[in-house]
């Protein structure tokens, strides 16, 4: 008789094992549970809190490792978090040290491991002429950078500031590059990237299947702020118009038909970038603005748990 009551039991177990094993479930990515830790203890959760923070956070797991995953958990904490939670959330990141910030990020994540080996690539590839320029452009991003930084911690210019700026900086990088550049080194390069994509994605899990999908990505933003159509389209026209300036900025300084020195061009691109930032914010209500900011503070949280290139 006990055989007989075992049994089914047996079978059951086995049954729902395949059906685990057939589905092929992820583990939940250990980030998301490092980033619902880090928040509990600074923003001191309810038990509640904690529990429907962790479930909104799950339920971005198709897109981890993108950011995106952080859209669902964004618009619960907009809804359930009290106004000193918000504040904590929300308050600027103290100091920005650029030592500290490569020296973490190359002994977590060898992101700076990366970039040292796609630099070493990069200039087995270069002649000597160009070298030299390549060399001249490094040290310029460098000094750039790191004054800009300083403006920033001495609190001469504001967190949104800061950001445009960088962004500036790397657009002239970006473009100088593309002036260094030969077509065939170009083609060269991208496909090493690609090289060392695919090695760093070989034989990890995790990898959400719309975590390369524009597309999806933005579905996720949009449902996360509650969009209407009317802002959806606004949105996306604001954007294509971006896309369409920036090009013909940077098409007429790699051709010269602008005359713009470097610090020209990049002022240049500042001003784009805030005319599209400003142009996108009269798209959003308040609310939809604070999911955005939750999102923003969130992610600079997420960065720091990330597995993206961990083990080199």
């Amino acid at each position: 008789m006990r055989k007989l009551i075992i049994f089914p039991f047996f079978i059951l177990f086995l049954a729902q094992g395949c059906a685990r094993f057939g589905n092929n479930e992820e583990a939940t990515p250990p980030e998301f549970e490092y980033l619902i830790q880090e928040l509990d203890l600074d923003l001191d959760f309810d038990q509640e809190q904690r529990t429907s923070a962790r479930a909104s956070l799950e339920r971005g797991k198709d897109f981890h490792p993108d950011p995106a995953a952080l859209w669902k958990l964004a618009a619960y904490l907009h809804e359930n978090l009290t106004l000193e939670q918000k504040q904590k959330l929300l308050a600027p990141p103290g100091d920005i040290d650029p030592t500290i910030l490569s020296e973490e990020n190359d002994y977590h994540f060898k992101r700076l491991e990366r970039f040292q080996r796609m630099d070493t690539y990069l200039r087995s590839i270069l002649n000597d002429d160009q070298l030299e320029a390549y060399d001249t452009l490094i040290e310029h991003k460098r000094i750039a950078i790191e004054l800009l930084i300083d403006l920033m911690n001495n609190g001469d210019i504001e967190r949104i500031t800061f950001r445009f700026e960088l962004m500036g900086i790397m657009e002239w990088f970006r473009t100088e590059m593309g002036i260094l550049l030969t077509d065939e080194q170009k083609s060269f390069l991208l496909d090493n990237r690609d090289r060392e994509d695919r090695r760093w994605r070989s034989g990890r899990r995790g990898w959400g299947r719309f975590s390369s999908d524009p597309e999806e990505i933005k579905k996720a933003m949009y449902n996360a702020l509650g969009m209407t159509d009317d802002q959806i389209t606004t949105l996306e026209n604001i954007h294509e118009d971006f896309r369409t300036d920036l090009k013909t900025l940077r098409d007429e300084y790699i051709d010269g038909t602008n005359n713009h020195t470097a610090d020209e061009y990049r002022s240049a691109v500042v001003s784009i970038i805030s005319g599209n930032h400003n142009r996108r914010e009269s798209v959003f209500t308040q609310d939809q603005k604070e999911i955005i900011e939750i999102h923003r503070a969130l992610t600079r949280r997420y960065m720091k748990h990330t597995q993206w290139g961990k083990h080199g």
